[in-house]
């Protein structure tokens, strides 16, 4: 008969809990680390706000560099993209493949039931999809890109 393992007997308390989280969320002290490697070790930040992922990162790590993310994302190694909870999340390129095949599901469905999925009622999805495309593979993307 296959024994289970023995659980350990040390409970950790709730600031031990706390800490154990912040420190696995590179928030209890800035670390030397590239912003890619620390992007990827998150398994992605949140991105709403195309701001948040710089500050997010800039209070983790010792010698941030905006323009180094920046470069990331216009050479496709980091990705911005909707994926977790429906919102936008910066990942690593790696994350994003691997997660995306999981998550696609779950967000059409968010999409399906969203005011964005009623006012594009009767419209051909592949088309409006084929844009989309079209627009945002033509080049990157910033607030400062004209609509066109």
């Amino acid at each position: 008969m296959r024994q289970t393992p023995a659980v350990a007997a040390t409970v950790l308390s709730l600031r031990a809990l706390n800490r154990a989280l912040l420190a696995r969320q590179l928030l209890l002290e800035r670390v030397s680390l590239p912003a890619e490697d620390a992007v990827a070790h998150l398994v992605g930040m949140q991105a709403q706000e195309p701001q948040a992922p710089y500050l997010g990162l800039w209070s983790r790590l010792e010698d941030f560099s905006p323009q180094a993310v920046s470069e990331s994302i216009a050479e496709r190694r980091l990705v911005r993209a909707g994926l977790m909870l429906v919102t936008i999340h910066l990942v690593s390129a790696e994350d994003y493949a691997r997660l995306w095949p999981l998550l696609r599901g779950r967000l059409a469905a968010g999409f399906a039931a969203s005011p964005f999925a009623r006012r594009l009622a009767g419209a051909d999805l592949d088309e409006v999809v084929g844009a989309g495309h079209t627009h945002l593979t033509r080049s990157v993307r910033s607030r400062r890109s004209p609509a066109s």
